[in-house]
């Protein structure tokens, strides 16, 4: 498996429990969490010598693990495709975290998940190329009254060249998910540093922001406001970014892209910005689901067609093929065709995963910031 798989939010390196037992400790005594084989097999591991009994689970269906003499439990699930997957440990009937397999974000929660390769997946790999730089940014937010955080991805020759300046992608992840899931999940800093290096794409700056922004209200209790997210992205954190970055502080030098969640607030974000952003990614390609779009203001800026595909250079919406709402997904389609409004169509495989989202990510990549003279 290639390093990037074993990449994640624990740990750089594959995780080695090395003290699970008593006494001296050998590598390769307890085996890895999740093991990916043949046929979309996978055999899990759970290191639990007190245990009485521990299942795991795939989403789908639970399975009881069978206790080894090590104290290892061990079984083997089966998936139906690649992609990034959930995995489920439960001992004694308690749900636990597995220390020994990937640990990510997702669902308001640290997760375990198992993420297995598929054909085609060589542009996010982890290659002997030039690498960029993930920077945590800490900024003080008008909106929410306390510090935020964004991680900012940097290309490999930002540091050398510092008279240079640069767009900027703002990429919102999904519901349930934070500024650090499109790094260790969405391995986005790979796809692009693999970009760069065949000089595919544009080098860009990526700014990662938490969209579950959290309140506190005259009860002391913090409550998630997802509709106070593009203020803090335009009030606070792109003023922000263009201070302390060597950006290019320009409409058609900056785009914006989300998932699921990220994807739903994106359509507002650019309707309400037209002199903000030049560039749209939906990869979860929704305009309006579920409502009546005669009710929604924002959407009254693609009836001016001409200035929005002339303030839009690149608008692409996206949805798996095998997402349920796809049918949604083409009636909106089909309403921007009527309107006249310029879209780049992608229905890559996948549902509502990273799957999908990966190679969103891959393709606006090469799409925007063409036209960018710095």
């Amino acid at each position: 498996m290639d390093q990037t798989y074993e990449m994640c939010a624990l740990a750089f390196n594959r995780q080695i429990l090395s003290m699970a037992k008593p006494g001296p400790a050998h590598r390769g005594d307890i085996p890895r969490g999740a093991e990916v084989l043949e046929g979309g097999n996978v055999r899990v591991s759970f290191y639990g010598p007190q245990a009485e009994k521990i299942e795991a689970g795939n989403g789908r269906e639970i399975i009881l693990l069978k206790r080894q003499d090590s104290g290892v439990w061990t079984g083997v699930l089966h998936y139906d495709g690649p992609g990034l997957k959930p995995l489920e440990f439960r001992v004694n009937n308690v749900a636990v975290l597995n220390p020994l397999a990937q640990i990510g974000f997702a669902g308001d929660k640290a997760v375990n998940y198992v993420d297995i390769p598929e054909e085609n997946d060589e542009y996010l790999h982890m290659k002997k190329v030039p690498h960029g730089s993930v920077n945590r940014e800490i900024f003080y937010s008008q909106i929410t009254g306390q510090h935020e955080s964004c991680l900012v991805y940097t290309p490999p020759e930002y540091q050398k060249d510092i008279k240079r300046r640069y767009p900027v992608l703002y990429l919102q992840h999904g519901g349930g998910e934070n500024e650090n899931c499109w790094i260790y999940q969405g391995k986005v800093n790979m796809i692009m540093d693999n970009l760069l290096a065949e000089k595919k794409a544009e080098p860009m700056l990526i700014v990662m922001n938490n969209g579950s922004v959290q309140i506190e209200e005259e009860d002391r209790e913090r409550y998630v406001f997802f509709d106070s997210f593009p203020r803090l992205l335009t009030e606070d954190c792109i003023p922000f970014i263009d201070k302390k970055y060597r950006t290019i502080d320009e409409k058609h030098s900056r785009a914006y892209a989300g998932l699921s969640m990220g994807s739903l607030l994106g359509g507002r974000i650019i309707m309400e910005n037209l002199d903000l952003f030049g560039a749209a990614g939906l990869f979860t390609g929704f305009l309006y689901p579920d409502k009546n779009p005669e009710e929604l203001e924002y959407l009254k800026a693609l009836d001016d067609s001409e200035t929005f595909n002339r303030e839009i250079k690149v608008f692409y919406r996206a949805m798996g093929l095998e997402e349920r709402s796809l049918p949604m997904f083409r009636e909106e389609n089909r309403m921007c065709d009527e309107k006249g409004i310029t879209c780049v169509v992608s229905n890559p495989p996948g549902g509502h995963e990273w799957r999908t989202w990966r190679r969103c990510a891959w393709e606006f990549l090469q799409l925007i910031f063409k036209e960018i003279r710095i």
